[in-house]
């Protein structure tokens, strides 16, 4: 296995863009709980900081195909450093309106302009897509940046709550942004892995002329963002009620491990399975393994049976990316995974906002009940999304002229080997 990803690093500048992209990527762990830890912990309510929390993740979903777009137009560096900055001051005004509290409205004005953050995601995915040439090596370095996300989702949450709780209640939203900031400045830096510029005279965006494939996973993905938005919200609750608070943050990152664990061991095999099989293959497994978690009564058996349950993130969410690469020209690679992202978003946003309300109102259970239907909702929606994935991502047969004609190595030479 190590071989494996060893060799895919080998590729010049691999190894920097891969680690610049993951520090660029700390406020996809950190910036939501940062601000639901905050609100919570300065205006006393479940509901309010999932509900501010849930505005900003419909933001950031707005903005990505749009933002994506831009990336693709006019490349990264002209694209990314003002919507990083735009994401600095937004987290500037959560922060002083938190501190002093201000008006719910300040908070939203804040959430959205933090999350005006771009495709923070997309952005190394399409340099890899740009650098490797075969489907095996995308296969291997869609699932290698899903276990480095998990790596985040693992660190983040408990060091947010950590921070939060044991420095002050803006340390985490601090060290997210910071990491941005780093992150972003080294990747953009590196200009010869960077994927060319669309340009104005270039291929068009995807506009509304998205793929079958593509609106499938993005409709999966909604379920799937559902049942994390859900979780997060719970789990954070289900520590304080009983009586370990701190301990919220590391359940999260303990499932975030077993995603860790589940990339790599996914993205080391090459898989005799159809693409579309496997999607729907790990999204059952992963609404299985989620609605065992719903199920749970003890904090300890809890984080046991979301490392399993976690094995299935990172495998699935690559295999979306996977889709998106097979089906979208590389030029609009990353509007095209912005439209997964969006599916994740607004499920995300959804669940926050349910499982704040049913725990301000019943507790954490309420919260564990609203999970139990989100993972079904994966299940359901991969069923229901199965048939225009396999349609798109199978290869089309010949035809039979295709069939009846030799190939160009049998009329113009000798045959040529494989590989060659």
């Amino acid at each position: 296995m190590l071989t494996t990803y060893r060799r895919l690093l080998a590729h010049p500048g691999a190894l920097a863009f891969a680690l610049a992209g993951l520090l660029s990527r700390f406020p996809t762990s950190m910036f939501n709980l940062s601000v639901i830890l905050l609100i919570e912990g300065t205006y006393g309510s479940w509901e309010m900081s999932g509900r501010v929390a849930a505005v900003g993740v419909i933001a950031w979903a707005v903005q990505s195909v749009p933002t994506a777009r831009l990336v693709d137009r006019v490349g990264q560096r002209k694209a990314m450093w003002p919507l990083t900055l735009i994401t600095v001051l937004g987290a500037a005004i959560i922060t002083a309106t938190a501190l002093t509290r201000g008006p719910e409205a300040l908070l939203w004005l804040g959430v959205i302009l933090g999350s005006l953050s771009g495709p923070l995601g997309s952005l190394t995915r399409a340099r890899w897509s740009y650098l490797l040439k075969t489907d095996d090596e995308i296969h291997t370095a869609f699932s290698l940046e899903g276990a480095l996300d998990e790596t985040l989702f693992v660190l983040g949450p408990t060091a947010v709550t950590l921070l939060a709780t044991a420095v002050h209640p803006v340390a985490g939203l601090a060290v997210a942004v910071a990491g941005l900031l780093v992150g972003m400045s080294l990747l953009l830096s590196q200009t010869s892995t960077e994927p060319p510029a669309r340009g104005p005279e270039g291929t068009s965006g995807l506009g509304l002329k998205v793929p079958g494939a593509v609106t499938a996973v993005s409709l999966l993905t909604v379920g799937v963002g559902f049942t994390f938005g859900t979780l997060d919200i719970t789990t954070v609750a289900f520590a304080e009620e009983v009586g370990h608070a701190a301990l919220g943050g590391l359940v999260l990152g303990i499932v975030s491990a077993g995603s860790f664990v589940g990339g790599l061991l996914y993205g080391a095999r090459r898989w005799r399975t159809p693409l579309w099989g496997r999607v729907v293959v790990l999204s059952l497994l992963f609404a299985l393994g989620f609605a065992l978690v719903a199920q749970t009564t003890h904090l300890a058996v809890y984080a046991a049976v979301g490392f399993v349950a976690g094995l299935t993130i990172a495998p699935l969410l690559a295999s979306a990316d996977t889709v998106v690469q097979r089906v979208v020209a590389q030029a609009q690679l990353t509007e095209g995974m912005a439209w997964v992202r969006i599916g994740m978003g607004a499920g995300v946003a959804f669940g926050a906002w349910a499982a704040g309300r049913g725990i301000d109102a019943s507790g954490h259970h309420a919260g564990l009940e609203v999970t139990l239907w989100a993972a079904a909702s994966v299940a359901l929606l991969a069923l229901a999304t199965a048939w225009w994935i396999r349609r798109d991502t199978l290869p089309a047969r010949p035809s039979a002229e295709e069939l009846e004609t030799p190939p160009e190595s049998h009329v113009d030479g000798p045959p040529v080997p494989p590989g060659v």
